[in-house]
C-alpha cells in the first residue's frame, strides 16, 4: 500500500508489492487500516492573542505651598503681588491583554483529499481554517490609582499707621488626576480574507462483479465502516474575519484627593488703605474611564467556506459516522467578557480665602474672582460585544452521494 500525492490531494493505492499488480480488492474488515487525514487546520493573517496577569499600582502625591508677605512701618505702604501657575499632571492609564487585530487579504486553503480504493479513516479534515482573524484578549488583575495634590499659596501685606497694604494673588492651577483602563479588548477582524475547506473525494469500485465478489466471500456485510469509510468527514469549520473575544476579571480602583485654598491678606494700620485682589483659575479633573472586555469587530468582504464532499461507490461499501461541511463563520464579531467593579471615589477641595482689614477712618477693599470647574465622572464600558462586518459570506460545502441503483445491487 502506498500513499502518492496528486495535483488535487493525497491518492490512497492498493497495490500486491509480490506480484507487482492490484491487490485483491475486496480485504476482509479486520485489515482494512483506519488511520486519520489531516490536511487543514491551517491559519493565515491572525493576530495574536493578548495575556496580562497581574496589577497597576498608582499613587503620587504632590503639594505646592508658596508663601509671600511684605510688611512696612509706621507712615509707610506695604505691597505684596504673588502669581501661581501650577499643572498637576497625575493621571494613569492602563492597556493591557489586548489581542491583534487581523490581517486583510489573506488566505488559509485546506488541501484536498482524495481517496482511492478499500482503506478507511478514522478522519478526513480538511477544514478548520481560518484567515484574518483578531486575536483574544485576555486580563485578570487589577489598577489602582490614588493621587492626592495639595496647593495652598499664603499672599499677606501689613501696613503700619497711616500706610497703605495692597496684597494681589493671581493663581492657575490644573489638577489632572484622570485614570484610564482599556484592558481584556479582542482584536477585530481583518477585511477580505478567505478560509476555505478542502474538498474530500471518497471513490470506491462500482462494479457489480466486485460487489457480487465481496457478498459470496462473506465479507460484503463484515464491516461496520465500509470497505471505504470514515467516522468523520469534515470541511467545515472555517473562520475568516472574525473579531476576537475580549475577558476581563478584575477591577479599577480610582481614589484621587486634591486640596487647593489660597489665602491673601491685607491689613493696614491707622488712617490706612488695606486692599487685598485674588483672582483664581482651577480645573480639577478626576474622571475615570474603564473599557474592558469588550469583543473586536468583525471585517468586512470576508469569506468562509466548507469544502465539497463527494461520496461515490455501491451501497453501503461507503460509510461515515459524521459528515460536516458547515459549521463556517465569517466576520461575526467577538463576544464580550466582564467579571469585575470599577470604584471611583474623588475628593476635591476648593477654600480661598481674601482678606483685608483696615484701622479706624481707613477704608478696605477685598477682591476675589474664581473660575472652578471640577470634573468627576465615571464611565464604565465593560461586557460589549463586537458589531458584525459587512459583504461577508459563510457558505456549507455541497455533499454529494452516488450510490448504485437496485438493478446493481441486484447482481449482489
Amino acid at each position: 500500500m502506498t500513499l502518492r500525492q496528486v495535483s488535487s490531494g493525497p491518492l490512497l493505492d492498493l497495490n500486491d508489492p509480490g506480484r507487482g499488480g492490484p491487490a485483491s480488492s475486496w480485504l476482509p474488515s479486520s485489515s482494512v487500516p483506519f488511520f486519520p487525514v489531516d490536511t487543514g487546520d491551517n491559519s493565515a493573517g491572525g493576530g495574536g492573542n493578548g495575556y496580562f496577569v497581574g496589577s497597576m499600582i498608582d499613587s503620587p502625591s504632590a503639594a505646592f505651598s508658596p508663601f509671600n508677605m511684605a510688611q512696612a512701618g509706621g507712615h509707610a505702604a506695604a505691597s505684596a503681588h504673588q502669581a501661581n501657575v501650577g499643572i498637576f499632571d497625575q493621571s494613569a492609564n492602563q492597556s493591557a491583554g489586548i489581542g491583534g487585530d487581523g490581517g486583510d487579504s489573506n488566505a488559509a486553503l485546506g488541501g484536498s483529499v482524495s481517496l482511492f480504493g478499500y482503506a478507511g479513516s478514522d478522519v478526513i479534515a480538511s477544514g478548520d481554517d481560518s484567515a484574518g482573524e483578531g486575536g483574544d484578549g485576555h486580563f485578570m488583575g487589577a489598577m489602582v490609582h490614588a493621587p492626592v495634590a495639595v496647593f495652598d499659596p499664603v499672599n499677606i501685606a501689613a501696613a503700619g499707621s497711616g500706610g497703605t497694604a495692597n496684597a494681589h494673588q493671581s493663581n492657575a492651577a490644573q489638577f489632572h488626576q484622570g485614570a484610564m483602563q482599556i484592558p481584556g479588548m479582542g482584536g477585530g477582524g481583518g477585511g477580505g480574507n478567505a478560509a476555505i475547506g478542502g474538498d474530500a473525494s471518497v471513490d470506491g469500485d462500482t462494479s457489480p462483479s466486485h460487489a457480487a465478489t465481496a457478498t459470496s466471500s462473506g465479507t460484503g456485510n463484515a464491516s461496520s465502516h465500509g470497505l471505504i469509510g470514515s467516522d468523520a468527514i469534515a470541511t467545515g469549520d472555517n473562520h475568516a474575519g472574525d473579531g476576537g473575544d475580549g475577558y476581563f476579571y478584575g477591577s479599577l480602583v480610582h481614589t484621587s484627593i486634591a486640596l487647593y485654598d489660597p489665602i491673601n491678606i491685607a491689613v493696614a494700620g491707622y488712617h490706612s488703605n488695606a486692599e487685598a485682589d485674588q483672582s483664581n483659575n482651577v480645573v480639577f479633573d478626576q474622571s475615570a474611564f474603564q473599557m474592558a472586555g469588550v469583543g473586536g469587530h468583525g471585517g468586512n468582504g470576508n469569506a468562509a467556506i466548507g469544502g465539497d464532499a463527494g461520496l461515490a461507490s455501491i451501497l453501503s461499501l461507503i460509510g461515515s459516522d459524521s459528515i460536516a461541511t458547515g459549521g463556517n463563520s465569517a466576520g461575526n464579531g467577538g463576544d464580550g467578557h466582564f467579571a469585575g467593579s470599577l470604584v471611583d471615589l474623588n475628593i476635591a477641595i476648593y477654600a480661598p480665602i481674601n482678606i483685608a482689614v483696615a484701622g479706624p477712618n481707613s477704608t478696605a477693599d477685598a477682591h476675589q474672582t474664581n473660575n472652578v470647574m471640577f470634573d468627576q465622572s465615571a464611565i464604565q464600558i465593560a461586557g460589549i460585544g463586537g458589531d458584525g462586518g459587512h459583504g461577508n459570506a459563510a457558505l456549507g460545502g455541497d455533499l454529494a452521494m452516488h450510490l448504485l441503483g437496485d438493478i446493481h445491487a441486484s447482481h449482489a
